[in-house]
């Protein structure tokens, strides 16, 4: 059963910081019992995100951009860093799990995610609730298949090449 409008992969809507937590847990229980694999990137201004990842058997994956994935960039101090940790938040990893991650494989665990997501994304990323928001969501292929590593590594979003977009918009103004 198909439930969530999805964007496409290259097709954005914007939002607040504020309807996007509000709206969380909506549209991670919708995309949950969505029968497809499912992707949705909430990228804020500065160029860092939140993303999830649905697989098509429930499971939910949040991440929170990390270090490791953006070059010479900084996203997150340490201090930021431990927060995350503190948080329940897993480690991240060089290869398929570059970035700060908690997967929900219950109902109890998507609420835990859902906390700890407002939590990363007002007291770690330091968001204000009327700040703009861009998401982009996607079913990926195959359609009914738990995304393996190598697709997740194809489907992750980038900080620096979020960087390059935003600089290439600001200098179209």
């Amino acid at each position: 059963m198909t439930n969530v409008h999805v964007t496409g992969h290259r097709n954005e809507v914007t939002a607040t910081v504020d309807s996007f937590l509000a709206n969380l847990p909506e549209m991670l229980g919708a995309m949950k019992v969505d029968s497809r694999c499912l992707v949705a990137v909430i990228e804020f201004e500065d160029g860092r995100y939140v993303q999830f990842w649905v697989t098509s058997d429930g499971v939910v994956i949040g991440e929170v951009v990390s270090n490791l994935n953006i070059n010479d960039a900084v996203a997150l101090t340490s201090d930021q860093e431990e927060m995350l940790r503190a948080r329940g938040w897993e480690e991240p990893s060089p290869g398929p799990k570059p970035n700060w991650r908690y997967e929900a494989h219950d109902v109890a665990k998507l609420i835990d995610l859902v906390a700890m997501t407002r939590d990363a994304v007002l007291h770690v990323l330091l968001e204000t609730r009327d700040r703009t928001i861009s998401m982009r969501s996607w079913s990926m292929d195959p359609p009914h298949e738990r995304p393996t590593d190598d697709l997740l590594y194809e489907g992750r979003v980038y900080y620096q090449e979020a960087l390059l977009e935003i600089e290439g918009r600001l200098n179209e103004v």
